[in-house]
């Protein structure tokens, strides 16, 4: 009873653990083994000698040795533990009856786990084994967190420097290695500012490391933009890092630990970014927005700093389109390359050349002493533009017209000044080709009324403000009126009658003239259905209507038209459509298609203001035209002078030749009209038959059916 009482006070081990026993005398072996066995541990066997301690430790692969260190045979037991922790990761205890200086300072050689002086306790055994046992489970752990350390620190893809509290470097993965050039075994022990030499800004001046600034301070360093680390062998390689205290548990410092990381790529990569987006891909110039950014800045610098002066040019050339279309694109790019090392050759490495797209060139000029200087400028400029261009097989010559805007505190905005520019280099291509002209406060002027015009202008038709006048179109043969041309007038609520000259332009330019034809077509459709239902059958009048190039583009022109005719129940033979020659070359194969399919709806179409553009047999014998108007400054002189007069009967003869008809516009005297007869031209439009004609007054025409013209 009092055996099985003591057993199960017996604590049991933690963990039944195999133990090998190495023990000379036998029975000392089996009373530890017997001692081992009642504490629950497993004994695998037992040796007597150093080599069979070796060889049954290798077989029996214990979880710890008992060891004596006195045995039979050549290898004492401090041997022989040394053999056996060299091949097996496991626990030694001495167990011996030797406590002398010499035997305990060779044992401490194996490092072994304890060392129990014989005779000893059965509880002193069991707590020393399950102690080393715990302690052997725990360091099996830290070596392997080490490991797993030391493999996720070689493996990152950043840099890995550690130092200790005085800043000498302790460790470097093999990333910091190849970055610094330095090998760990030749870095450690040195000091860090030795092996990671850091520079920094664009002056590259030299910069504390940030190891020693968090040794001094505890806490995180980040490095500053643009820094570049010095390898061993003086290359400069940027870098960006940070950099942080070691500490344990108890907040005490152990040292310090900077990761870092080579960021030449994303410099590279970053920069190649900043290229594709801030500068032009064919010329290389800096590009709109890159040149906006800079002006904006230097349009806020202005307003900071007084005397900051600085000019806008915008570059545009002359010629380029008919290069283009000609010789094709690979000779236009060329031609532009050229234009920017032109443009660049004239220019301070301060000021700025960028390429806004198509053949638009914008400058900025820093510091300029006076709008003369800038002027100058523009001559050189248009000097170094004119030279030939040997491009491949093309000798080739050029001009620019050259807008200038000089920087002003009124200017709020870089839009601002580039539209300025933009209207100044348009005012130099109205003065002709190679030439260069400066904003200024007329052009202001105009400019602010051309707005307000252009807002004006889009209101007009939901605001009832236009009308239109008739101009009578006559029979040269009876002197009869045949129908009338259509001419749109604008009645301003303040500014009274705008002429269309002033307001036709602009709604050419903005796109307005679109719904203002539409508008007008529908106009004239009404009122020519309301007079034609006063008049008798047989008596039948026409109506034209001038038709902008604008519409060439939009493929709804001939749905919309078809639509105004069902509406106002207009014949469509009533209807004429007057286009320029400039329409139909612009946009040849549109105008080819719509012409076609508005002749099919039975409309008429006369080329007005004929010889004026670009008159060519082809294109008249390309499209189905029905009439050809004169213009009115071949008719002006017809009386008096005879080229004139060569020229009209050449376009008579033409039009004849072709089946057209033909109108004379701006007769003004029974000369020119006696001259216009006896050249064949069916009829004729001008003040010497009538001004145009308000519709009411056409109304008093239709109802006191006076449509002959009396010349007497």
């Amino acid at each position: 009873m009092s055996s099985l009482l003591s057993q199960q006070k017996r604590p049991a081990p933690v963990v039944s653990a195999k133990i090998l026993v190495v023990e000379d005398e036998g029975l000392i072996a089996l009373d530890i083994e017997s001692h081992l066995i009642d504490l629950g541990y497993q004994v695998p066997g037992i040796a007597e000698t150093g080599a069979d301690a070796i060889l049954l430790a290798l077989e029996a692969q214990p979880d710890l040795v008992l060891m004596d260190i006195r045995l039979k045979g050549n290898i004492d037991g401090i041997q022989a533990a040394a053999k056996i922790t060299d091949k097996l990761d496991i626990p030694i205890i001495f167990l011996t009856a030797f406590a002398d200086a010499d035997t305990l300072n060779k044992a401490k050689q194996v490092s072994p786990f304890g060392y129990i002086l014989k005779p000893f306790d059965p509880m002193d055994l069991r707590t020393s084994i399950e102690i080393a046992l715990h302690k052997h489970h725990f360091d099996q752990e830290v070596r392997q967190q080490k490991t797993w350390l030391h493999t996720i620190l070689a493996s990152i893809g950043d840099a890995v420097v550690a130092t200790d509290n005085q800043g000498s470097v302790t460790y470097m993965n093999r990333v910091a290695e190849s970055i610094t050039q330095w090998q760990q075994a030749e870095a450690l022990g040195k000091d860090v500012s030795d092996v990671i030499p850091l520079i920094t800004g664009t002056a590259k001046n030299i910069l504390e490391n940030p190891l020693k600034q968090v040794l001094r301070e505890h806490q995180e360093v980040v490095l500053p933009d643009n820094t570049y680390l010095i390898t061993k062998n003086q290359e400069e390689i940027p870098i960006d890092d940070s950099a942080v205290p070691i500490v344990d548990d108890q907040n005490q410092s152990h040292g310090a630990v900077i990761v870092f990381r080579d960021i030449t790529e994303r410099l590279e990569a970053n920069q190649q970014l900043f290229h594709h987006a801030y500068y032009d891909s064919l010329t290389n110039l800096p590009n709109r927005e890159l040149f906006m950014d800079r002006l904006q800045h230097l349009i806020n610098m202005s307003k900071r700093y007084v005397n900051h002066e600085f000019a806008v040019l915008f570059v545009d050339l002359d010629r380029f389109k008919m290069v283009n279309d000609s010789l094709g694109h690979p000779v236009g790019d060329k031609l532009l390359i050229a234009t920017a090392q032109r443009l660049q050759k004239c220019l301070r490495p301060t000021d700025t050349v960028a390429r806004f797209g198509g053949d638009e060139f914008a400058i900025l000029l820093e510091q300029i002493a006076d709008v003369n200087s800038v002027c100058t400028l523009a001559e050189r400029i248009n000097r170094e533009l004119g030279a030939p261009y040997e491009l491949g097989n093309y000798d080739l010559f050029n001009s620019a017209s050259i807008g200038i805007v000089q920087s002003n505190i009124r200017y709020a905005l870089a839009e601002e000044l580039i539209r300025d520019a933009d209207i100044a280099m348009y005012q130099a291509k109205t003065n002709g080709k190679g030439c260069y002209a400066v904003f200024d406060a007329v052009m202001h002027t105009q400019v602010k009324g051309q707005l307000t015009l252009e807002n004006d202008l889009r209101r007009v038709i939901t605001d009832q403000q236009l009308t239109l006048h008739y101009q009578p179109i006559v029979s040269l043969q009876d002197q009869e009126i045949v129908g009338f041309e259509a001419l749109t007038r604008w009645e301003h609520p303040e500014k009274g009658l705008i002429p269309p000259g002033m307001f036709i332009p602009t709604a050419e330019e903005t796109g307005l003239i679109v719904p203002l034809d539409l508008w007008a077509i529908r106009e004239a459709c009404q009122q020519l259905r309301k007079w034609q239902d006063q008049l008798p059958p047989e008596r039948t009048l026409d109506v034209s209507v001038n038709l902008s190039s604008r519409h060439f583009s939009r493929p709804d022109l001939v749905q919309k038209i078809a639509a105004i005719l069902a509406e106002t129940k207009c014949p469509a033979t009533s209807l004429k459509l007057e286009i320029t020659e400039s329409a139909l070359i612009e946009n040849p194969e549109s105008a080819a298609q719509i012409l076609s399919e508005l002749k099919t709806l039975g409309l008429r179409i006369h080329i007005d203001d004929f010889g004026t553009g670009y008159s060519s047999l082809s294109y008249l014998h390309k499209y189905d035209i029905d009439t050809l108007k004169v213009d009115r400054s071949f008719i002006q002189y017809i009386d008096r002078n005879a080229d004139r007069v060569e020229i009209v009967r050449t376009i008579v003869v033409l039009a004849h030749t072709l089946k057209m008809d033909v109108i004379a516009e701006g007769i003004e005297s029974a000369e020119q009209l006696a001259a216009v007869q006896s050249l064949g031209c069916e009829y004729g439009q001008g003040y010497y038959f009538d001004r145009p004609l308000t519709s009411e007054q056409v109304d008093k025409l239709v109802r006191e059916q006076a449509f002959k013209f009396c010349s007497e």
